[in-house]
């Protein structure tokens, strides 16, 4: 019921007389959880593998067991951030929004001998679009109304993650803490000057614990090349949460507003489910770097307070390629790594029976800046794609995004032999 309640709003909205899409988000949003982040962290220009990255340079959240790849004498702190810039199109109408997202903070250090950790902060999903079309009120010659649909918020989670390293083996876990609102609106806006109107709101509320693990392995094929198969996975689980609803009668003129219903609806839960992603990554002369991944998460499973929201799993295949050139080369291009990578990706939502697919190339640099004891690597990822269709009334949406991703390593738990 709820889903077909969904489809008839979605269809409703991109047949109104008018569409707008303010600077907040895809629509595409405002399902579930909210968007399920395809492309991020430090190896976004590489199409967004992690299961088997690990290198001394960047702190791969995405998978815990690759810690022990990181300098034993070097602390680190990460930083990264993705603009967006998106066309939308229906078959009537185009428009645009400009967005920044997928915020993440890092921190990494050796504990003692084999072991390893990292902590930090990480937006899991983002829920953002604001929608407005013009409809004919019933019975009415020429008086409109202004229907808006909005959402806000997501999931974000603050981890704390060891690993360890058995030989060529290695296996981490990452803890994370998951919070965050899951905010829809609806407001239906006469347009008529000095009138009221009803405004709601459902609001979710989640704050919970997840538990990802990490497993890479190591293989040296030759003197010259080695070769990596890593994977990183939650079992799936129960999130706890409550659910409330508010109804405003809001003043058009003086926007007061008048509380008419404020009310929890329920306590209970909302079912994560399974995710896997597994992969490969191989390495020639210490300059090329080939690297694939495949994610799955088990989306049809997803349930809101015991109501499956039929969703479809969610399926992303990735594949990327870095070369760099001389890592001490003597001139800064030689030092640097060039990047390019592609991602397809199978959402979980399925409308009218088409499916909203996401496909996109990607490209980017990694630039070390050498200080007596530190280092700091920028890494600039471009990604340009496309999401949807215009296919059977839906929206297409052609994107593009930069992505800056900061490392900076200190050298705090190195002795100085020589004043």
């Amino acid at each position: 019921m709820k889903k077909t309640l969904l489809l008839s709003l979605v269809f409703a909205l991109f047949s109104g007389s008018l569409l707008a899409q303010n600077n907040t988000g895809t629509p595409y949003s405002m399902y579930g959880i909210g968007l399920l982040q395809d492309n991020y962290g430090p190896y976004t220009a590489m199409g967004g593998v992690s299961a088997a990255m690990r290198d001394a340079t960047n702190i791969n959240f995405l998978n815990p067991a690759s810690y022990t790849a990181l300098d034993s004498n070097r602390f680190y702190i990460q930083f990264g951030i993705t603009g967006e810039f998106v066309n939308i199109s229906t078959h009537q109408e185009r428009t645009n929004y400009r967005v920044a997202q997928n915020a993440s903070l890092n921190m990494a250090l050796r504990l003692y001998k084999n072991l390893y950790s990292s902590f930090g902060f990480n937006q899991r999903s983002d829920i953002g679009y604001d929608l407005h079309y013009y409809k004919l009120i019933n019975g009415s010659e020429n008086e409109y109304y202004n229907q808006q649909v909005s959402g806000s918020g997501g999931l974000n989670d603050f981890y704390i993650g060891l690993a360890y390293k058995f030989g060529k083996f290695s296996v981490g876990l990452n803890t994370s803490l998951v919070f965050g609102n899951l905010e829809k609106r609806l407001s239906l806006v006469p347009v008529v000057m000095d009138s009221y109107y009803i405004s709601t709101q459902n609001k979710i509320s989640v704050h919970d614990v997840i538990f990802n693990l990490g497993l890479q392995y190591m293989f040296t094929l030759s003197s010259k090349s080695n070769l990596t198969l890593g994977a990183s996975m939650n079992f799936g689980s129960k999130l706890g949460g409550k659910r409330t609803f508010r109804a405003y009668k809001i003043n058009s003129s003086t926007s007061g507003q008048q509380t008419l219903d404020n009310e929890l609806l329920s306590r209970g839960y909302i079912t994560y489910p399974f995710r896997i992603v597994g992969g490969f990554s191989y390495d020639y002369k210490d300059k090329w770097n080939l690297a694939g991944d495949y994610t799955y998460q088990r989306m049809s499973q997803y349930e809101e307070f015991g109501e499956n929201q039929e969703f479809q799993d969610y399926h992303k295949g990735s594949l990327g390629v870095s070369l760099l050139p001389a890592r001490y080369g003597r001139y800064w291009w030689q030092r640097n790594k060039y990047i390019l990578g592609t991602y397809a990706v199978r959402s979980q939502i399925r409308l009218n029976h088409t499916n909203i697919n996401t496909y996109a190339l990607t490209l980017g640099t990694q630039i070390p800046v050498y200080i007596p004891n530190r280092e700091l690597l920028l890494g600039i990822a471009f990604d340009f794609g496309v999401r949807g269709t215009e296919a059977n009334g839906l929206i297409r949406e052609n994107f593009g995004k930069i992505r800056i991703n900061i490392a900076f390593k200190e050298g705090w738990f190195m002795k100085r032999k020589i004043d």
